[in-house]
């Protein structure tokens, strides 16, 4: 540890006072992300990713499920939601008809944000990450063009 902090001391030209700021502004920063205020979003599962639904494998390394679901706000009725976790389930298979109402804390993730999603009805072998499949609710009259799809992290909670 010495020596790290020897190495940090001697390859930057910091002032300790400068050192102090520069630790106190991250402590705050991660404070304020660790803070962030979850939200509960409500609404029918339109289109997931296919890629993602399919190639899941129950290794130790984490899978991912991106769903769109329709909510109820008529300024923003389509959102973007990332799952992630451990195991090859992270949403029901009943949620995937897009006919029962999926509720889920989530925090804002504006690195995944998307424009114009390509939803498509059928499989297809041309498709590639990031094409969304309908879902049989949906199939019949999908959602007009999505212009900008603000995307959300799942918070994943474990049962009990």
């Amino acid at each position: 540890m010495h020596r790290l902090r020897t190495a940090f001391s001697t390859r930057t030209n910091l002032s300790p006072q400068k050192k102090v700021l520069l630790t106190s502004l991250a402590i705050v920063a991660f404070a304020a992300v660790s803070l962030a205020k979850a939200t509960k979003l409500t609404g029918k599962i339109v289109a997931y990713d296919i890629m993602q639904h399919t190639s899941k494998n129950a290794s130790a390394l984490q899978n991912e499920e991106t769903v769109i679901l329709e909510t109820t706000n008529p300024k923003e009725k389509y959102k973007k939601v990332v799952f992630s976790s451990f195991g090859t389930t992270q949403i029901e298979q009943k949620y995937f008809d897009g006919t029962l109402p999926l509720t889920v804390d989530v925090l804002r993730d504006h690195t995944c944000d998307e424009s114009a999603p390509r939803l498509v009805r059928e499989v297809s072998i041309e498709q590639m990450g990031g094409t969304y499949l309908l879902t049989d609710a949906f199939k019949t009259q999908p959602p007009a063009r999505i212009k900008t799809l603000k995307c959300y992290a799942a918070i994943y909670k474990t049962k009990k």
